[in-house]
């Protein structure tokens, strides 16, 4: 069987005007469209006949192979029935296949589903299932297994061969069919939508908690912190004890103050040996000392006195430089503890911290603080340049009274 439909190149018969859709077996086609239109009433009465009785004989086989399948489903206690005998043993005995019975018996099942609906509904239920039967198998089973859009099934239901073949029916058609891609079309969109918003929702509730991680993190750094500055507090609030280091050279000045004094006591005792020598020598009348003896005493007494004079002269300008040295080294210490003790008091530069995270680079350059960098970067380079010349002068001063002596001088 086969639907005669509207050729390609668009010529109708009268069949086609008249019934539309009718089925007829495919050998029947080209017979019936070259029939006059008085013989083709005759033949198409024939034909409506046929398919009524078809269709009713395939809605009466459906029902009694849904009985009899009911039949081996609830066998109950004689399981001989399914050992000997089942279904589609039964529905082949009868010269049919199972596939054809289940699709008999979905007919059936959709017949009856839209004459309980018309009860429901109160439309005319014999008409609906007759219109039913007239489509195509292909479109019934379509409808029976849920694959055409419920709005268009009503449609089908309550129209007759005619009117589904009237330019209304197929602009209702198209009408529904742009709708329904209008409604897929928002489906996906808001579908796509409810994604995004997923996606966003997702995203936002990642970066709450990324948050929420950074602020517990920012709040144990700023407890951190102020516990540091109290701490700092602490230690600026108490008085800072000197410490008093001598200088590097201190005990090589020490040992060569220790060596000139011992140098001074031995020449001290040589010059009084040689003065009581000489005396003796003056004083005596045996004649056991010559006139050179008393003359090379009198050399060697002028020489001692000199070098005498001299390594007392080096004692006292050690012990001064000694003296200015360590008084120096007090000074510097002492001065240099207070300021560095004043240095946090004075010049707290993290309490600034958080006014400058705030503030532009222009802005910032408007301030005295670069001058105040400035002032400290040269500062410390004034420092630097001083310790420096210091330790020079340190080792010059050294050197040269560490290379001073009796030959010397």
């Amino acid at each position: 069987m086969q639907e005669l439909k509207k050729s390609d190149d668009a010529r109708q018969t009268k069949l086609y005007q008249r019934f539309g859709n009718l089925p007829v077996p495919e050998d029947l086609v080209d017979f019936y469209q070259h029939l006059d239109p008085a013989d083709l009433v005759d033949f198409v009465q024939v034909e409506s006949e046929y398919v009524n009785v078809i269709q009713g004989t395939r809605l009466q086989l459906g029902r009694v192979y849904r009985a009899a399948q009911k039949l081996f489903t609830h066998a109950g206690s004689r399981s001989d029935l399914h050992e000997a005998m089942t279904f589609e043993k039964w529905v082949r005995a009868h010269g049919q296949s199972k596939q054809t019975a289940l699709r008999l018996i979905t007919l059936a099942d959709q017949v009856d589903l839209i004459q309980a609906q018309a009860l429901d509904t109160h439309d005319n239920g014999q008409l609906m299932v007759e219109n039913f039967l007239t489509l195509s198998q292909s479109d019934q089973m379509a409808i029976a297994d849920g694959k055409v859009d419920e709005k268009v099934v009503g449609m089908l239901l309550h129209a007759t061969p005619d009117m589904r073949e009237s330019p209304i029916w197929k602009g209702m058609l198209k009408e529904l069919h742009e709708s329904r891609q209008a409604i897929e079309a928002q489906k996906k969109q808001l579908q796509s939508q409810t994604d995004q918003i997923q996606q966003l929702t997702q995203r936002n509730s990642d970066l709450e908690r990324s948050r929420s991680d950074f602020t517990d993190q920012l709040s144990a750094e700023k407890e951190e912190n102020r516990h540091l500055q109290l701490q700092l507090a602490e230690a600026q609030a108490q008085e800072p004890e000197p410490v008093e280091v001598p200088p590097a050279d201190y005990d090589e000045l020490k040992e060569r103050r220790v060596e000139l004094e011992a140098q001074l006591k031995d020449t001290e005792q040589t010059l009084e040996e040689v003065k009581k020598e000489l005396h003796e020598a003056q004083s005596t009348s045996t004649g056991s000392y010559s006139q050179e003896d008393i003359d090379d005493l009198q050399a060697q007494l002028a020489e001692l006195t000199q070098q005498n004079q001299v390594l007392t002269k080096q004692i006292k300008a050690q012990a001064a430089h000694e003296d200015s040295r360590q008084k120096a080294f007090q000074t510097v210490s002492a001065r240099s503890t207070d300021m560095l003790s004043a240095l946090p008091r004075t010049l707290d530069v993290m309490a600034l911290a958080g006014d400058i995270e705030q503030l532009t680079d222009k802005e910032l350059q408007q301030t005295d603080l670069p001058a105040l960098a400035n002032a400290l970067e040269d500062k410390a380079n004034q420092l630097r340049k001083l310790m420096h010349e210091s330790q020079h002068v340190v080792e010059g001063d050294f050197s040269e009274i560490k290379g001073k002596g009796v030959d010397g001088a």
